[in-house]
């Protein structure tokens, strides 16, 4: 055998071997995030198809689906939030469960929130490799081109409270807004800009049974609530 042709032969042998040791590496680091969802996420989060849900079922949820997480969640905040996470829902998940309505607004019983568990972060890393694994609704994130654009920060307020009243669920800096729905002022840290526009056009198309409305925004419309997200993100 000639060397040049021992030397390409021997290239691609080794390609061969590391390309299947990186998949078996991936497949262990899913196995593992797996056996961890199932061992301590399972008894609060569904990761199975949500689109027949019913809405006795949804109104039992303990915590969001985790359904199509890869579609939803940005990996890096994922991974890092794991080890510390914060509260994304003033009023938890279903906050008529949490909050008392007032003459002077809706007072959150903290009492009846609980915190989510931390994890070390080589078990962050293996759960979140598992859940960005969870992509069925890749389709519709296919649909959105999403480019974020910059905006006036009070012109960017008043639509988002006054014209699209998403003010009256969501909050837009802590402690401004409703408590019904997550916080968005760090949305885009969190979330895929394309999830963020294609639940906004249609929410229903991702949880059958969401409590958010769907306000038939046409394209410039969600562009502009983008902006003004990407402007708040924290």
């Amino acid at each position: 055998m000639k060397p040049s042709r021992l030397k390409k032969n021997s290239l691609a042998l080794l390609s061969a071997t590391l390309l299947l040791s990186g998949n078996a590496f991936s497949a262990t680091g899913n196995e593992a995030g797996k056996q961890l969802f199932e061992k301590s996420c399972a008894d609060c989060h569904s990761i199975t198809s949500n689109d027949n849900i019913t809405l006795e079922q949804r109104l039992k949820e303990k915590a969001p689906t985790l359904y199509y997480a890869g579609n939803k969640f940005n990996r890096e905040w994922l991974q890092s939030w794991l080890t510390a996470p914060t509260r994304i829902r003033p009023g938890g998940h279903f906050f008529m469960d949490n909050v008392k309505v007032t003459d002077d607004g809706d007072i959150i019983d903290e009492s009846k929130l609980g915190k989510h568990i931390a994890v070390n972060a080589e078990q962050a890393k293996q759960l979140t490799g598992y859940l960005m694994a969870q992509t069925p609704k890749t389709e519709l994130i296919r649909q959105e081109k999403v480019t974020l654009g910059k905006t006036n920060r009070t012109l960017g307020e008043k639509d988002f409270h006054k014209f699209k009243g998403c003010g009256s669920c969501h909050q837009d800096e802590d402690g401004y807004g409703g408590v019904s729905g997550p916080e968005l002022y760090t949305s885009v840290k969190r979330l895929q800009p394309e999830f963020i526009a294609s639940y906004t056009k249609a929410p229903e198309k991702w949880d059958p049974k969401t409590l958010m409305p769907n306000r038939h925004l046409n394209d410039n419309s969600v562009k502009k609530l983008l902006n003004y997200l990407s402007v708040i993100s924290q």
